[in-house]
């Protein structure tokens, strides 16, 4: 089967092509000269291999046709002053040094101007592209030879010695530079391992687009262009009798992603950018399982089974908590062991800091298992500051994967989220105040129907103890299933046999 780029290797397919000479250069492929991704080891027929094949061949070209309509002349010429600022700076001089002061006399400015070209005479910084024009212009070197890279370097930095110091602050921003400069805004740490999902998704991002200077035409553009890929990688998913990915909450994200990291850049130097997010064409909203009491007390009784292989002491607290109440796993990953008050009158957990929205944030009261929580929480790992101790390292899909492994038992469908489902459910079968839920569950207020000023009440209620024992009342009415699976099992007489 003969297909342009399809290339086998030791029974493996791959999908190569040489990176047009005037692209190598470019931060996408990084002076790299082929251009190569695997299809694939379980492909068979000849059917799968051309969807395979199609898949990457339009991707590359779609990739090649939209770098070559990126401002290369405006990068390059941006690059070109880089390293003429750092050619100066190697040899002890700055911008602006042979520019006339307008606060100095023109005397003075001659004197400097005159102290400037002997300082550069000793360095040697233009000796090389002295030498070049020389010799050009004796005729030694053709006149229509291209000008070497280092001679052109030294003739940016001699502008850049001559241009007036008002005017050598340079705002060409490229959309290369927005990720450093927004992780040092952010004071990222890259080795954190939830950020490198991000940095991972903002280089997919990037290395579609091509680099650009940050415009708001550019940036406009180039969202546009993402969008369209995306979906058109979802068409062709669904053509090729496969799952509709990327659906809309992915693309939505990597796009609110994208532009974030933009905006910060275009806030920090001031850029008149203001991004309007391009249409996304919907999906079907994937279905959240919900638990029912059943079988979360089913899921509960299995997470304490420490006889089982599947048995981890994390994951029974982790499970234990989210059973009782609306917290998430990244929620209970991120608890520190500070934010739980056990042996207050009304024990309860606090979520706090990193949080998905600005109503997150709450104080819940546990009221099932807590002897058991705290006994987990203090044997765990007694030196870590988390809760859930080194599992904090992980990924919060690793966390909700190995509790998946439990809930499946149960419910095939179910998810860790789950928990969150069957919690709002529970409540809403009791016939809880909405405010309580949106409170307890970190959810708007909007949703519920709730006024604002409302909420804001409710939250600084908390401080008092009459709405904290209100709040332990809610909390035992939509739990009440938990509680009397616990009281039914401690009234169990057993018989000798």
């Amino acid at each position: 089967m003969k297909l342009k780029g399809l290339v086998e290797a030791n029974g493996y397919l791959s999908y190569q092509r040489s990176v047009p000479t005037d692209l190598r250069d470019h931060p996408t492929f990084k002076g790299r000269k082929l251009y190569k991704k695997k299809l694939g080891a379980k492909l068979q027929t000849e059917e799968e291999i051309h969807k395979a094949w199609l898949e990457h061949h339009r991707a590359f070209e779609s990739l090649i046709s939209n770098l070559r309509k990126v401002n290369l002349p405006l990068i390059k010429a941006r690059e070109l002053a880089i390293e003429a600022r750092n050619l100066l700076k190697a040899h002890g001089f700055n911008e602006g040094d042979r520019s006339p002061n307008p606060f100095l006399t023109n005397e003075d400015n001659r004197n400097i101007e005159n102290l400037t070209d002997y300082k550069l005479d000793q360095s040697g910084l233009l000796d090389e592209a002295r030498e070049f024009y020389n010799k050009r212009d004796s005729g030694e070197i053709d006149i229509d030879e291209n000008i070497p890279t280092h001679v052109q370097v030294a003739d940016e930095a001699w502008k850049l010695l001559n241009l007036p110091r008002s005017e050598s602050k340079d705002q060409t921003i490229l959309l290369s530079d927005c990720w450093d400069i927004y992780a040092e805004k952010k004071e990222l740490d890259i080795q954190d391992r939830q950020l490198r999902k991000t940095f991972h998704r903002w280089n997919f991002f990037f290395d579609f687009v091509g680099d650009c200077v940050l415009t708001n035409e550019e940036i406009h553009d180039r969202l546009d262009r993402y969008v369209t890929y995306r979906e058109q990688c979802r068409k062709d998913a669904v053509k090729a009798g496969k799952k509709a990915t990327p659906s809309s909450s992915t693309i939505h994200k990597e796009i609110n992603m994208a532009c974030a990291i933009i905006n910060q850049v275009a806030r920090s130097h001031r850029l008149l950018i203001k991004i309007i997010k391009p249409d996304i064409q919907g999906t079907e909203p994937k279905e959240r399982e919900t638990l029912s009491p059943q079988e979360v007390i089913a899921i509960v009784e299995l997470a304490q089974n420490t006889r089982s292989g599947y048995y981890k002491s994390w994951k029974e607290l982790a499970i234990l908590i989210m059973a009782q109440t609306s917290c998430i796993a990244s929620e209970l990953q991120r608890m520190e062991k500070n934010s739980t008050f056990l042996d207050a009158d009304i024990p309860a957990i606090k979520v706090m800091g990193k949080v998905k929205t600005k109503n997150r944030p709450r104080t819940i009261p546990l009221v099932y298992k807590v002897d058991r929580i705290r006994e987990l929480i203090n044997t765990i790992a007694p030196e870590s500051k988390y809760i859930l101790g080194a599992v904090a390292d992980k990924t919060e899909s690793n966390i909700s994967k190995q509790l998946k492994n439990i809930l499946e038992k149960v419910n095939p469908k179910a998810t860790a989220y789950s928990f969150r489902h069957a919690f709002k459910n529970n409540a809403q079968t009791n016939d809880i105040d909405n405010q309580d839920i949106a409170y307890l569950g970190g959810w708007s207020g909007y949703s519920f129907r709730v006024n604002d000023i409302m909420m804001n009440y409710g939250k600084k209620g908390l401080e008092s103890p009459e709405t904290a024992l209100k709040l332990q009342r809610t909390m035992k009415r939509i739990n009440k299933h938990l509680l009397q699976s616990e009281s039914t099992k401690s009234n169990v007489i057993r018989l000798p046999a």
